[in-house]
């Protein structure tokens, strides 16, 4: 597993699913939608700035897992708290 936070969640990235995966949509996805803080090293999608810099560069648009689901491997999850209303 490979983790990552940004302002609001955290990227979950597991590299069992990850390991057939000739797609590299995630990465695409970053690169096109995003700030392009995903790359690939050694086969496997890897931040390309520091973890701080994720945090703050990360804009949300949630396009690399959308693409991982579609045309990768469904190896990317992102993790957002959502408050809970008064009931």
């Amino acid at each position: 597993m490979y983790e990552f936070e940004f302002r609001t969640g955290k990227v979950t990235i597991d590299y069992d699913k990850c390991k057939d995966c000739k797609s590299y949509a995630c990465v695409k996805a970053c690169s096109l939608y995003g700030r392009a803080i995903l790359r690939i090293r050694d086969g496997k999608p890897v931040l390309s700035v520091s973890s701080e810099e994720a945090k703050r560069l990360c804009i949300e648009c949630l396009a690399c897992e959308l693409q991982c689901e579609f045309k990768g491997k469904k190896g990317l999850r992102l993790n957002l708290p959502m408050p809970r209303g008064n009931d």
